[in-house]
């Protein structure tokens, strides 16, 4: 039997293969990363543009404030739903009966919390993965001035 002595080494492409094995998953990872990031401060934009409403809406028995026009001012660079409710809440969060407001507080609400809210989508869109609409309630209270 003949062995040999010096058996033959080819390891010239390993490299490259696993590159190719690893970056479609550290893409996947740095992109992911990336567009979390963008959702959350277009959360976090949303949920200022919620209290500049619910400002608005609390000292609107004493300002001539326009809540809608309040929250499209406070969100941009992007665009607000354009159907924020107002409601009259109590203390536990529940809004009362007849506490439906178009235009924020009236005289006869000081001393009760206003809540705004409304439904937001947000878009996350990750390269080479299925694009995802999370669908959020965006809201805040003020008390009724």
């Amino acid at each position: 039997m003949t062995r040999m002595r010096n058996p033959i080494k080819r390891e010239e492409g390993v490299a490259a293969v696993e590159l190719a094995l690893v970056l479609p998953i550290l893409f996947l990872i740095l992109f992911g990363v990336l567009e979390f990031g963008r959702v959350w401060s277009q959360y976090q934009l949303y949920q200022g543009a919620a209290r500049e409403g619910a400002r608005c809406a609390a000292v609107a028995s004493s300002s001539n404030c326009v809540v809608q026009t309040r929250i499209n001012q406070a969100s941009q660079p992007f665009t607000a739903s354009p159907t924020a409710s107002q409601q009259i809440i109590d203390s536990a969060g529940v809004p009362l009966s007849g506490g439906t407001r178009a235009n924020g507080c009236l005289v006869t609400d000081k001393g009760k919390d206003i809540q705004v809210s409304w439904p937001q989508q947000l878009n996350v869109d990750i390269p080479f993965w299925s694009n995802v609409t999370i669908t959020t309630t965006i809201k805040a209270v003020f008390r009724c001035e």
